[in-house]
């Protein structure tokens, strides 16, 4: 292994990281970019061996599994660490293509030893496990396609509405805050619940986050304002 690339958006992690690495007599750089199409035409254009990344970069590049594939087609080998090691997130990792997936919290020594095998080609976790875990994920987001269903007759302003809801608005603050009259919140309120199925606004809260709703309308809103 020659050369490893750190794409963290903690600077003084990613940089205390690559002078551990280089400590070990590996070459190793800071990956600072902004954008998903920044990073990888950083590494097309100096190409490491490996790269560890942060499932977490936040900003507009949010979690960060869509870059595995294209590092992949680029011949490099993808370690990706965080904090949130539950199946689901390691099973996600797996499925976009990582070699493995390790927790934040463990020794550089740790690091290394994973680097190197993702670099040689070993096996970090074995093939059984690793398909145990992506049938779950795929299980899981069909269960989670099925209750996003539901969704999908919400008109846009009702998105606008739920969206506020679980932001814990009132229905007065709601229409206070659109602009327009309260009978006419109240009205879009009960389209919602008739539409999900649910006879509370709590409810209807507790449906969006845990259905993933909520967190895919936020990052669309969060494309449109970066891209108006």
């Amino acid at each position: 292994m020659r050369s490893v690339a750190i794409i963290d958006d903690h600077r003084l992690l990613a940089e205390t990281l690559v002078d551990v690495l280089e400590g070990y007599g590996v070459a190793a750089r800071n990956v600072e970019s902004t954008t998903s199409d920044e990073i990888i035409a950083a590494l097309a254009g100096d190409r490491p061996d490996a790269v560890i990344l942060d499932f977490h970069l936040g900003g507009e590049i949010g979690r960060s599994t869509h870059l595995i594939k294209p590092m992949v087609e680029l011949g490099i080998a993808v370690l990706v660490v965080t904090g949130d090691m539950s199946r689901l997130t390691v099973a996600e990792c797996l499925e976009a293509g990582a070699a493995g997936v390790l927790n934040k919290g463990v020794p550089a020594g740790a690091v290394l030893e994973g680097l190197t095998k993702a670099v040689a080609g070993s096996q970090i976790i074995s093939d059984a496990e690793r398909q145990e875990l992506i049938t779950m994920l795929r299980d899981e987001r069909a269960r989670r396609n099925r209750r996003m269903t539901r969704f999908d007759d919400l008109t846009p302003r009702e998105g606008e509405v739920l969206q506020m809801i679980c932001d814990g608005l009132s229905a007065a603050e709601i229409a206070e805050e659109s602009y327009v009259s309260l009978a006419t919140v109240r009205s879009q309120i009960r389209s919602i619940l008739m539409k999900l199925g649910v006879r509370s606004q709590l409810a209807a809260a507790a449906e969006a986050r845990q259905s993933g709703w909520l967190e895919e309308f936020e990052s669309a809103r969060l494309r449109q304002t970066g891209s108006a």
